[in-house]
């Protein structure tokens, strides 16, 4: 079973982290590997992705950077992470979470639990970002489309 690694990078984002949500969306999610990266919140953000790596039946990385060094050091740690836990083919990336992006990560995760065939043909069709076989989440869903 080919598992795909998803990295999302939080900042500041309490208010509009829908924990019930999230819990919905990554339960029984066991083709993922799935890494929060905390990139220097000053708010509960990093309370909130616990409480959801504590409530989902995958596992659940969370990186905590205390100091917010970009978005790419985020990045970066998080992908570093990722590879040496599991032997991943590819991994996306949604490079700092939205409000908006609840509905994206429902669109791609629908996308990838289909058909091997078909999601190894949308990597190849998709940019890759500046780290090997990492995708950007928009960019998969655009190609998709």
């Amino acid at each position: 079973m080919m598992k795909i690694g998803i990295l999302i990078v939080f900042r500041n984002d309490e208010s509009i982290i829908e924990v019930q949500k999230f819990i919905e969306l990554l339960t029984e999610k066991n083709k993922l590997a799935v890494c929060f990266v905390n990139n220097g919140s000053t708010d509960g953000t990093l309370k909130l992705l616990k409480e959801i790596q504590e409530e989902v039946s995958i596992p659940i990385s969370i990186i905590d950077v205390k100091k917010s060094r970009g978005h790419n050091a985020a990045i970066k740690a998080g992908i570093r992470y990722l590879t040496s836990k599991d032997d991943l083919p590819y991994t996306l990336c949604l490079q700092k979470y939205t409000s908006q992006d609840f509905s994206t990560l429902k669109k791609v995760f629908r996308i990838i639990t289909q058909e091997k065939g078909v999601v190894k043909d949308l990597f190849k069709k998709t940019k890759r970002m500046i780290h090997k076989n990492v995708f950007s989440l928009s960019s998969i869903l655009d190609t998709a489309c």
